[in-house]
Order: C-alpha cells, then sequence, then structure tokens
C-alpha cells in the first residue's frame, strides 16, 4: 500500500497547470490504490484536482458526492465511478454518513505502452481521446456493471495483500475491466484529441488558472478584480467559468480556501493566537474568520484547536493496521 497523506491540507503540491505532482506508483508498475475516509481530512473532503492517470472510485461505505467539472453524482455503497484522465474533480461526504471509498489510479500506458500504439489507436483512444467522456458512472443499472466492479475489488485486493505476481494479475484485472467498458458502452461522441491533450474546456482552462492565481495570493488583499485580471476576462465572465466549472463563486473558492489553509496551520502551531491566524490566511477581521471557520469546518478556531488537542481528530498516520476489506483502518489520500 503506498504512503498516504492528507490531500485537503495547505501543501497539496500542484505544477502551474494545477495538475498534481503526486506519483502513483512508478514508470515500471504505474498504479496507485488508496483507502478513502473523509473523517480523517481535516476539511472533510478531497479538493479539486486533476491527473493524466486514470481514477477509479468504489463506495465501501456510505454516500458520496463526486464532483466532475459542473456535474455531481452521488455514489451510495457498492456503487463506482470511472474519472477519465485530465479532468478537475473533487469528492464530498454526505452530512452525517460514514463516508468511505477505495481509490485505484493508474496510467494508460501500464495497459498499451508507451506512445501512440496500434493497441492504444484500438483500445485506449475510443475513451481517453473522447472530449464527451469524463467519467461513466457505475451503478448497477446495466448487467456489464457488477463484472466491472468484481474486477475494481480484486485489483484493490491484489495491491494489499501483494502477493507473487501480483503486478501481473493486476494488469489483467485492468484489461478485463478495460474491455468490459469498451465492450458494453455506448461512448459518446466522436470527438476525439490528439494524443495526451488536458481534454480542456475554455471554462476549466481559465479556472484552473484563476484557481492557481487563488492559492498563490490568498494571503494577499485580493479583489475579485484581481482574480478576473489574471484570467484576463471581465468579473461577470470569472464568475461564470467558476460557476459552470466547479459551481463556486471566485469568492466561494477564496474564503474556503484561506479558512482550509487556516486548519492545517492550526495543526501545525496550537499556539498561535485567532488574530494572528486571521492575519496569515487574508482576513483583517478576526471575527469575520471566526464566523467563516464556523461555516466551512462546523466548529470555531477554538473548538478546532481542543478537538485536535484531545485526540478527536483523525490523522493519516495509520501505517502498519490490518486494511482487509472486513477490517478497514482507513487512510486519507492526497489525489
Amino acid at each position: 500500500m503506498n504512503k498516504i497523506l492528507d490531500t485537503s491540507n495547505s501543501i497539496v503540491h500542484v505544477n502551474e497547470n494545477m495538475e498534481e505532482l503526486k506519483a502513483h506508483g512508478d514508470l515500471e508498475y504505474p498504479v496507485g490504490t488508496y483507502l478513502v475516509n473523509f473523517d480523517a481530512l481535516h476539511t472533510g473532503f478531497v479538493r479539486w484536482h486533476w491527473h493524466e492517470e486514470m481514477e477509479i472510485s468504489l463506495v465501501k461505505s456510505g454516500r458520496v458526492k463526486f464532483m466532475i467539472n459542473d456535474e455531481a453524482f452521488i455514489l451510495s455503497e457498492g456503487q463506482a465511478i470511472f474519472i477519465n484522465h485530465n479532468i478537475l474533480h473533487s469528492a464530498h461526504p454526505l452530512k452525517d454518513e460514514n463516508c468511505v471509498y477505495v481509490s485505484i489510479v493508474f496510467h494508460p500506458f501500464f495497459l498499451f505502452g508507451h506512445g501512440q500504439t496500434k493497441l492504444a489507436a484500438a483500445y485506449l483512444n475510443p475513451i481517453s481521446s473522447n472530449r464527451d467522456l469524463r467519467c461513466i458512472i457505475l451503478d448497477g443499472t446495466k448487467e456489464f456493471h457488477k463484472a466491472s466492479i468484481e474486477r475494481l475489488a480484486e485489483v484493490f485486493s491484489l495491491n494489499l495483500q501483494k502477493p507473487f505476481g501480483y503486478e501481473i494479475y493486476t494488469r489483467n484485472a485492468l484489461s478485463s475491466f478495460w474491455l468490459l467498458l469498451l465492450e458494453h458502452l455506448e461512448v459518446p461522441g466522436s470527438s476525439s484529441l490528439p494524443e495526451n491533450s488536458a481534454q480542456l474546456t475554455l471554462d476549466e482552462a481559465r479556472t484552473r488558472k484563476a484557481i492557481l492565481f487563488i492559492q498563490k495570493h490568498y494571503n494577499d488583499t485580493i479583489s475579485l478584480d484581481d482574480i478576473a485580471f489574471s484570467i484576463h476576462v471581465s468579473k461577470g465572465e470569472c464568475c461564470r467559468c467558476f460557476k459552470r466549472s466547479i459551481q463556486l463563486t471566485p469568492f466561494e473558492y477564496l474564503m474556503k480556501y484561506r479558512i482550509f489553509v487556516a486548519a492545517g496551520l492550526i495543526r501545525e502551531n496550537r499556539k498561535l493566537s485567532i488574530a494572528e491566524l486571521a492575519s496569515r490566511v487574508g482576513f483583517n477581521s478576526s471575527s469575520y474568520f471566526n464566523k467563516l471557520f464556523k461555516k466551512y469546518m462546523d466548529c470555531t478556531p477554538t473548538e478546532y484547536r481542543m478537538s485536535i488537542a484531545e485526540g478527536s481528530r483523525k490523522t493519516a498516520d495509520f501505517n502498519g493496521h490490518d486494511l482487509s476489506w472486513d477490517n478497514i483502518h482507513l487512510f486519507n489520500k492526497d489525489i
């Protein structure tokens, strides 16, 4: 099992295009398997991100809302979602539910080799290069969904137990999963893209760039004018891009980001005063900072600090526990 980190703290590593920099597996075995417990994330959700690998997530308990650009999909226990490469996505638990899911993240070249091979042209591109196919929901409404989910469970179990030859078995299971998609899926449209295209709409490209600007300048005094100017559009068009892409306004994203950075600062240094915390994340008013912290974290900064001191907030340091399907000690993940 790969070491799992907390995706929602203040130091998720992305490049200038907001692409996640974490390697899932390595060059020879580009596969990562993860367990996600929302209770173990101090912000309570998996933040917006994208990566060039494919991702398949299977809900283990509760209900999870996956956001794929401007669309929301609520999946229950036993249901899964395939997310195409380079697609902005995030995940949120439904309130008051114990939400757990597992994810498999793999690079296409693991199945089809590097470059534009004949296998890639015939079997990879119909899905990976289709602009209209951002995700596939496996909710049991079609007969092939059950077999597909069985393949996913097999991959996860193989990568937990790591028996001899598990890498080959994993490739076989993922290849079987991929064939099931091709054989049974009505792939929408035929608008293919060049190899390795980021599959971005103009809204997505602008929103990514604006989010990067916010993450770089969140502790400065920045306005909607500043955010809009960073992507060379009007304030109205900037708001529309955000709403169409991630269903938040630029101001809402800025406020949430500041609060979640503040939560990370509290975890790192419990001696910081409320005024100092507010100032470090760009607030001039401690009372307004307290109000927003309560709104987004369901507790005040002081209560949050106390819960950490009492050990009631889980952390990601669970290495060495039994990770069998029937006895899951849950990890965070940074994808």
